[in-house]
């Protein structure tokens, strides 16, 4: 995937050359920023993959209720990490396993995003990072990491699995691995493999990883389901707009000399109504 070259060479310049601020990126579908200090990474953020406000509440590890009062407390003094230990929300380590994984996710998610700019900004993000790393990670191992994960996904790509893609279930019967039967349960042929990586507070690389699995165990498909070929002739279209309870439908068998009566009748006992056309008879009195 020659798209991650430009990225992932600009990392490792700038860890080379100590950089202190914030690498803006943009790629054809998505962008983030990686932030450095002193050459070491301390955060990194993009649309593209789950941050870690979603993997701690989505995945259930902290409460809404105590995200929210613990964030309005502690995140404007840039404490935000102190309070989760504090409070007894997460232990010190869980914080930094989190704010790692988080960090590694977007960089794979960039790593993938078709980049076409980077733009170092020694000016820094404006507002530092919620919950920076402490220390921040050494770019070489980022960069190897993100190459290993990056040459992964292009083999995904070339069966047609990438983070955009819509997989649909099939008939298949249920994987026995839960976080596998977990994945699968979001896979409705609207989400995008993002998409479920968010709702389910996971990692966007082990996300498709199951999803690769799942494919492979023939549980998903990547294509549309096509209809099935019969004899049986196309609908007519239906009317433009929608069908209520007061749209008239027309029944009885057409006759040469008929007319047509509207009648309305009750539909369910309650006061909405239905109107039918009544087919009458020509009684052969005056118009």
């Amino acid at each position: 995937m020659t798209d991650s070259l430009l990225f992932l060479t600009t990392l490792s310049r700038l860890g080379d050359e100590q950089f202190t601020g914030t690498l803006r990126v943009e790629g054809a579908r998505v962008g983030g920023m990686i932030v450095f200090h002193s050459g070491l990474v301390i955060a990194a953020e993009t649309a593209a993959a789950p941050g870690l406000e979603p993997l701690l509440l989505r995945s259930g590890r902290i409460s809404g209720e105590d995200w929210t009062e613990t964030f309005a407390q502690a995140a404007p003094e840039g404490r935000l990490r102190a309070a989760l230990v504090e409070r007894g929300l997460l232990g010190s380590a869980s914080v930094q396993v989190l704010t790692q994984t988080a960090a590694m996710d977007a960089v794979f998610a960039l790593a993938v995003a078709e980049v076409h700019t980077c733009s170092p900004d020694p000016a820094g993000p404006g507002l530092p990072p919620l919950v920076p790393l402490v220390p921040g990670m050494d770019v070489g191992r980022v960069v190897r990491e993100t190459r290993r994960r990056v040459d992964i996904a292009a083999e995904w790509r070339e069966r047609g699995l990438d983070p955009w893609v819509r997989p649909h279930p099939t008939a298949s019967a249920p994987p026995i691995n839960e976080d596998r039967a977990e994945v699968l349960t979001r896979v409705n042929g609207r989400r995008t493999c993002r998409d479920i990586a968010f709702l389910l507070g996971r990692g966007l690389f082990a996300v498709m990883s199951d999803l690769r699995l799942l494919l492979e165990d023939g549980q998903i498909a990547l294509q549309p389901l096509m209809p099935a070929a019969t004899g049986t002739p196309p609908q007519q279209p239906r009317p433009a707009g929608p069908i209520s309870a007061s749209s008239p439908i027309a029944v009885g068998r057409p006759g040469a000399d008929e007319g047509l009566e509207l009648v309305v009748e009750s539909t369910d006992g309650e006061a909405a109504p239905r109107r039918r056309l009544l087919h009458r008879r020509n009684t052969g009195g005056p118009s």
